[in-house]
């Protein structure tokens, strides 16, 4: 057996019958090389990481990865060209900021998961109401107007026919088993069944196609305070799916809270009222309360039950103080990390009481 042309002129070992490139030569022809563990735990010491118990930094290293524990929070302390930290850092910053990381992203997903059921909950509910329990899977066209997802029951813009004929399409090639059993063993998918099986995101959009009056009935029903107008309830309301679709997403695919690439951001007026005062205009000019951890809280907290604010503030809570007293390199605390306010827990206290 010959070796490829594009690697032809690599040396190859010959091994029953067939050609295997060295390991050297492999390492050699890549700028990210395989490395052991204990060649990791070298190079992290190369790069100014003090490493106390070895032991323990190679098991954190085969558990978590080196990319998921190092490269998602090098970021957070200054580095030269090299890539080698300016001061001194303790490998346990790594682990305590993963480890806060893997905790609290938990909590937020898991609530984020129930205000996405509810929102198909409630969207599912005004469509059935208002034009039945009939789909045509088939019909892209959606001209039928027996047809909840008939074009005529919606705004009349350019996405809207796209965004239904997505819908279908979804549908169609869905794995979601109880979709699956109403097209096998039913004569129609009423929508509370339908919404199962299409994303997030797909909801948003059906929900952002619906008639003003149809989204007034569902904003009133996620913010039912008067401080604000409807037309601000909807516009909050937008931002703040928005918001969370996207930290859901950066959630599932592994990336970090710190790491907050996030560009829609919650409108000023309405998060300092819904807030109840405790992000400031101070605040909000800061950074605070746009579109980071904190404004992932507000918005949880506005738009769940209010057993389940309680609930999901205390796990919040209890997570913060847990790491509360955790000093980092360059004696930062996580609060200053995540560039939030020193009285931040007060705050969450506040908001549950």
């Amino acid at each position: 057996m010959t070796a490829p042309d594009a690697v032809s002129k690599a040396p190859y070992q010959k091994i029953g019958g067939f050609c295997f490139m060295q390991k050297s030569i492999i390492n050699a022809t890549y700028d990210k090389p395989f490395k052991t563990n204990d060649e990791l735990i070298e190079l992290l010491e190369s790069r100014n990481v003090i490493i106390t118990d070895k032991e323990f930094a190679k098991k954190c290293i085969s558990d978590i990865s080196y990319y998921s524990l190092i490269n998602g929070y090098k970021n957070l302390f200054p580095c030269d060209q090299n890539n080698k930290f300016q001061i001194p850092i303790q490998f346990y910053d790594f682990y305590n900021l993963y480890r806060f990381d893997t905790m609290i992203n938990s909590v937020i997903f898991k609530y984020i998961i129930a205000i996405e059921k509810s929102l198909k909950s409630k969207l599912s509910y005004i469509i059935s109401e208002k034009y039945g329990v009939f789909t045509d899977l088939g019909d892209y066209s959606n001209n039928n107007h027996n047809d909840y997802l008939c074009k005529k029951y919606y705004r009349n813009n350019k996405q809207t026919q796209s965004i239904l004929k997505k819908i279908k399409e979804e549908i169609y090639k869905t794995k979601n088993e109880s979709v699956n059993h109403y097209k096998k063993n039913h004569n129609h998918v009423p929508c509370w069944i339908l919404v199962n099986g299409i994303p997030f995101g797909l909801t948003i959009k059906w929900y952002e196609i619906l008639k003003p009056s149809e989204k007034d009935m569902i904003c009133n029903q996620f913010i039912s305070t008067p401080d604000i107008t409807i037309e601000e309830k909807k516009e909050f309301f937008k931002k703040s799916l928005d918001i969370l679709r996207k930290y859901r997403n950066n959630i599932a695919h592994g990336n970090k809270i710190f790491n907050n690439t996030i560009s829609e951001e919650l409108p000023k007026k309405s998060v300092l009222l819904l807030s109840n005062n405790l992000i400031t205009k101070i605040d909000y000019k800061h950074g605070i309360g746009r579109n980071d951890i904190f404004a992932v809280i507000i918005i949880i907290c506005m738009f769940i039950d209010e057993v389940s604010k309680n609930i999901f503030l205390n796990e919040v809570i209890n997570i913060f103080s847990l790491f509360d007293t955790v000093t980092f390199s360059q004696d930062r605390s996580l609060l200053q990390m995540l560039k939030l306010p020193t009285d931040f827990l007060e705050r969450l206290k506040k908001l549950l009481n």
